[in-house]
């Protein structure tokens, strides 16, 4: 009897505190979408120019929590937003920097900055801030001037001064604010004494101000920049590009050119929730896909599928193949239980299903893809229904 319940309790995760967290991890996946608080969304690392969504950006459903509400008197509140695990798992994009496109209550899409990951040990949360501004620059590259802009979010300084230095003779303006943008090649050319216009539109003259401090390395993927309020120049300053120091020589500053280079990692093997299959459930789906510049796209490449090591066939329409496991009993003998998995396998999509054997229960079984150099392998449990 003890020897049974050890066995299950291995199956399970080890120990009990172990077994109560994934059992945990599997009602939160279970009951995903049908949480109000979930919703669809977009996440998009950008390491030049604005986030956009392409035809084949790929929605992901995460849970928009509030963290606290506002106070008109303070700044503006960071929400919370969570990811499935698996989700995590298969997107390296989804890290602090990236943007991430949410609709709102009116059906419009915003946009937010990922400005944290907490440490929490189970269900973790990363931080958003709303990004409410686009940030509009020149730096000299290469001995060019050249303009970039990056899509932000404002934060207030906290300073005590009345907003003006006054001494004997002068008196200048000194407010503050700061800037969070994702640390990205557009944003490491942003220098101190650089150059921002920043006000509500129709303001004459705008808002000018310039970087006086910058923290790269308090977050890691966050660049905060503090700026201290400078006096608008038209003869340096466009005020309708809203681009600081636009005028500061004869040459004109002009965008960026950059090349697209497409770099395609290994293989990535997606699925819902967790990768496991009940035993004498329905089918469980894996998709090959392969991460091309830190989106995943679909794979139509000829490529080799493995069960444990054994190469599998292509299944045609309607067809299903058999796959027999081998499982130790209680004497540690090894045992065959014929036909214990059920799969398709059709444009590189991979479904499976475990036969009603509850001794396969907490058993595993290795899927592997091999193409050329690229592989990816996934460790498939038996679960109960």
């Amino acid at each position: 009897m003890f020897d049974a319940y050890n066995s299950r309790m291995n199956a399970l995760g080890g120990y009990e505190g172990n077994v109560r967290r994934n059992n945990s991890q599997k009602i939160m996946d279970a009951s995903w979408m049908r949480d109000t608080a979930t919703r669809p969304v977009y996440v998009k690392w950008v390491d030049s120019g604005l986030p956009t969504i392409g035809e084949f950006d790929e929605v992901l459903y995460a849970k928009y929590n509030v963290k606290s509400y506002h106070n008109i008197t303070g700044d503006a509140v960071a929400y919370l937003l969570q990811f499935r695990l698996e989700d995590m798992k298969n997107r390296p994009d989804i890290k602090v920097g990236s943007y991430v496109q949410i609709y709102n209550e009116m059906n419009e899409p915003e946009w937010w900055l990922i400005v944290h990951y907490d440490d929490r040990p189970q269900f973790r949360q990363f931080s958003i801030l709303k990004c409410t501004w686009t940030y509009r620059w020149v730096s000299i590259v290469s001995g060019r001037r050249r303009i970039y802009e990056c899509l932000g979010a404002p934060r207030k300084q906290n300073s005590y001064n009345s907003g003006v230095w006054l001494d004997y003779t002068t008196q200048t303006v000194e407010n503050q604010e700061v800037m969070w943008l994702p640390t990205n090649s557009d944003t490491k050319t942003i220098h101190y004494d650089c150059k921002f216009l920043k006000s509500e539109i129709g303001r004459m003259p705008p808002l000018a101000y310039k970087v006086s401090k910058i923290e790269d390395t308090a977050a890691i993927g966050i660049t905060k920049f503090t700026m201290t309020q400078e006096m608008y120049d038209p003869s340096r300053d466009d005020a309708e590009l809203m681009i600081g120091n636009y005028y500061a020589s004869s040459v004109e500053p002009e965008l960026p050119k950059t090349e697209e280079t497409t770099v395609v990692s290994n293989f990535e093997i997606t699925h819902s929730g967790t990768p496991s299959v009940r035993a004498g459930g329905g089918f469980k789906k894996f998709t090959l896909k392969k991460s091309i510049d830190g989106q995943l796209d679909k794979v139509t490449d000829e490529v080799n599928w493995y069960i444990n090591g054994l190469q599998i066939t292509k299944t045609v329409e309607d067809e299903e193949n058999s796959f027999d496991l081998i499982i130790k009993d209680e004497n540690d003998s090894d045992v065959i239980i014929a036909e214990a998995l059920k799969y398709t396998l059709e444009n590189n999509v991979f479904r499976v299903k475990c036969t009603n054997n509850y001794s396969l229960i907490g058993e595993t079984f290795n899927v592997s893809v091999i193409s050329g150099d690229n592989s990816k392998s996934l460790t498939v449990e038996v679960t109960s229904l």
